[in-house]
C-alpha cells in the first residue's frame, strides 16, 4: 500500500471518528428511554454483600444494538459463538476498524462514541438458519464470592425458512466492581 492508500485510509478513519463523534452528541441530546428498562427501588445496605444478586433481573441493562446498527450482516455471521465484552473506548475502536478491515461490508461503519465511565458494553451474535433469530435478556446475576457477574441470555432461531439470519445481542451494563469478570450463559428458548 502507498503512502498516498495509507494517507487517505487515516484521513478516512479520522473522518469517521469526528462524524460518529458528532452524531452521538446529537443523539445524546435528544435520546428517548427504553420503556421497557425501568429503575428498580434500591435494597437495603447490609454490612455484608450477599454472595449472589439477581435484583434487579436485567442488572440495570440498556439495549446498545444502535451502536452496531450499520454493521452488515457478512461480518456479524463471522461471530459466531465469540462473545464481547467492551470495557473502554479503545475495544470499540477496535471493533469497528475489525468490521472495516475485514472487508466484508461494503460500507465503513459509523463510529459511534460510547461514555465508558460507569458502563461496560457486552455482546454476542445469534446465527442460524430458520425464518427468525431473537435473543432476550434473562437476567443479570452477580456472584460476590466468585467475583463474576453472569449476563444470561435466551435465543434462539424459529420457522422452516432457508434463511440464514444473525442476530446481535448487545446491551450495556453497568460497570462492575474491579476484579469482577463480565461471562455470559445462553439458554435455547423456544
Amino acid at each position: 500500500m502507498g503512502m498516498r492508500a495509507t494517507g487517505q485510509m487515516w484521513a478516512r478513519r479520522a473522518f469517521r471518528l469526528i462524524g460518529g463523534l458528532l452524531a452521538a452528541g446529537l443523539l445524546a441530546s435528544c435520546s428517548l428511554p427504553i420503556p421497557a428498562l425501568e429503575t428498580p427501588a434500591m435494597p437495603p445496605l447490609s454490612a455484608e454483600p450477599p454472595p449472589a444478586s439477581i435484583a434487579p433481573a436485567d442488572g440495570g441493562a440498556q439495549d446498545a444494538r444502535a451502536l452496531f446498527a450499520d454493521v452488515c450482516f457478512a461480518f456479524w455471521e463471522q461471530q459466531l459463538n465469540r462473545q464481547f465484552v467492551l470495557d473502554g473506548p479503545f475495544a470499540l475502536l477496535q471493533l469497528y476498524d475489525e468490521v472495516d478491515d475485514s472487508g466484508r461490508c461494503r460500507f465503513p461503519v459509523t463510529r459511534q462514541s460510547f461514555d465508558f465511565a460507569a458502563r461496560v458494553l457486552v455482546g454476542a451474535i445469534n446465527v442460524g438458519t430458520g425464518c427468525w433469530a431473537y435473543t432476550d435478556l434473562l437476567d443479570v446475576v452477580t456472584d460476590n464470592a466468585a467475583r463474576t457477574v453472569t449476563v444470561r441470555v435466551g435465543w434462539g432461531v424459529a420457522g422452516n425458512c432457508p434463511y440464514r439470519l444473525a442476530r446481535p445481542f448487545w446491551i450495556s451494563l453497568p460497570r462492575p466492581p474491579e476484579g469482577y469478570t463480565i461471562q455470559m450463559s445462553f439458554v435455547a428458548s423456544e
